[in-house]
Formats: C-alpha cells, structure tokens, sequence
C-alpha cells in the first residue's frame, strides 16, 4: 500500500487530493532551500512542500517527494523548481536541474504537468525525465505515454503524443529534435538515483514530520530568476513579495532591474492621485492666495 496510507502513523493529516504538494520521504546531499511566501527556508527529510513553494537544490542534492495521489517525484542536484500555484492542472515549473517523475494518476486525481521554459511533458500513468539547461531542455519518455508541451511567447501549446523510450530534444525556440533513445551525453550526465526506480514507500520509514526552517526574509537576488520567468508563471507575484519593498536594498534592485519585470511599475511608482494638486502651465500666473477676483 503507497506510503500515505502511513501517515496517520505519524501523526500527519492527509491534505486533500486536489492540493499540489507531498512528502519529501528522501533527502540525501544536505538540506535544499525553500521559498515560502517571501521568506527563505531550508527543508529536510520529512518536510512537506506546498503549491506556491520555490525549492532549489544543491549540487549533490537528491530528493524523493510523495505527491499527493499516489504519484512520485525525484528532484536531482543543481534543480530550481517551482509549485505553480493557481494552475487547472498540478505543474512544476523548472528552470534548471533534472526532475523524475513516476506519475500515477487515476480519473480522480488527473494528471501531472512538467515544464521547462521550452519544452514540458504532461502525463497520467507515464514515467517521464526532463533535464533544463541554459541552452535546452530534454526530455525522456521512460515508459508510457504522455503528451508533449511547447512554450512559445508566454503559451503552453499541446504538440504530440510521447512513447517509450522516446528522447526530445528543443534547443531555443528550434523544432523539437525526436531520437528513438536518449543521447550518450544525457545519460552520463544522468543522475545515478535517477537510473533505478524511484524508492516507493520510503515514508515509511519516517518517525516524525519536519518544518522548513525560516532563515531569512528573501533578497532580490534569491527571486531575480522567478520574477523574470514567462508571466503566465509569476501571476500573484506581486502581491507575495510586495511587503519586501519595504527594504531600501530590495526596493532599489527591483528599480534598478525593472524592465525585466515591467508590471511592478505601478507598484515601485505609482501615478498621482486624481485630486493631487496639479503644476501651474509654464507662463501661466497663479492667483495670491486670499485674493480673488482683478
């Protein structure tokens, strides 16, 4: 039986199936970080993650999340990913790094959508690899089938369906490349957790439930990369790290950087009230004060 059914053990309430987010059952490499509203945390083995939370790992990092559902999830060394919040179907977001996923969806509890910035794979009962890098992203088709995703111009656009053992490939805005197999490079470069099967019920053996630590409020530079994905990601994040402009640093860095985030202009500067007194036209004479009339 998968491992949620052992959560009562400890003493864990099982979050409704519709919420995006699980366990992490494995944590090896040291702790990875969280972002959290707009506070910086560090997770461990145990913790739970939530829709919205940001996660990066570091480079010997390898993590076992237990998706509520059933589904699993393996998140490898140098990942920077993201719960999408306010999404029709759970989505992780990947910037960088290797992400596995052992998707077992079911009618009720639907499917699994993973993206990179060029390219994004969605299934229900698939096993599926992606791999983002500055220059491309990578796509395994480890078993099953599940449909393959495009991101053009801010757009998710269904492109075909995958099968085993399928390998894709889109470098920048290029077509997307098809191999009957993964490349050499992509397997060497593999991690070694991610050859094997994803360990099932490792939850299992968990005694006790662990909170993110809070270390710190967030700086521009923890957010730069979130606040300049495509916009579709970011929407509500304005009103998650606005109370951050209340420090003179992270205020003068959003100006500073604010054609790569173009909405926050009318929050940095926002236009003057409709009652505000207006300038005298240049020429124009004003009136003394108390006096009216010639």
């Amino acid at each position: 039986m998968f491992a949620f059914a052992l959560w009562p053990c400890l003493g864990l309430a099982k979050p409704p199936a519709s919420q995006f987010g699980g366990l992490v059952s494995i944590a090896d490499g040291g702790s990875y970080t969280i972002i959290r509203s707009d506070t910086l945390r560090t997770g461990s083995k145990g913790a739970t993650l939530v829709a919205g939370d940001i996660v990066e790992t570091g480079p010997g990092a390898f993590l076992v999340l237990e998706l509520h559902g059933g589904s699993l999830l393996g998140i490898g060394p140098s990942t920077r990913l993201y719960f999408l919040q306010r999404a029709d179907i759970p989505t992780l977001v990947v910037l960088e790094g290797w992400i596995k996923a052992d998707v077992r969806g079911s009618a009720k509890s639907g499917a699994l959508r993973i993206m990179g910035t060029r390219l994004g794979i969605q299934g229900q009962r698939a096993v599926v690899l992606l791999h983002a890098t500055e220059r491309a992203d990578e796509i395994f088709d480890e078993q099953g089938s599940a449909t393959l995703l495009l991101r053009d111009d801010a757009a998710t656009h269904l492109d075909r369906e995958t099968q085993t053992r399928q390998f894709l490939v889109r470098a920048g805005r290029q077509e997307v490349v098809l191999q009957p197999r993964p490349s050499a490079e992509f397997v060497a470069a593999m991690p070694i957790p991610f050859r094997d099967q994803l360990p099932d019920n490792a939850s299992a053996k968990l005694k006790e439930r662990t909170e993110p630590k809070q270390v710190r409020a967030v700086t521009y530079a923890d957010v730069q990369p979130w606040l300049t994905m495509p916009p579709d990601w970011r929407t509500g994040f304005i009103g998650r790290f606005r109370g951050r402009l209340k420090d003179p640093a992270f205020f003068a860095a959003m100006d500073a950087h604010l054609a790569l985030h173009r909405e926050w202009d009318p929050i940095l500067h926002p236009p003057p009230p409709d009652d505000a007194p207006q300038p005298a036209a240049s020429g124009t004479v004003m009136p003394t004060a108390g006096k009216t009339g010639p």
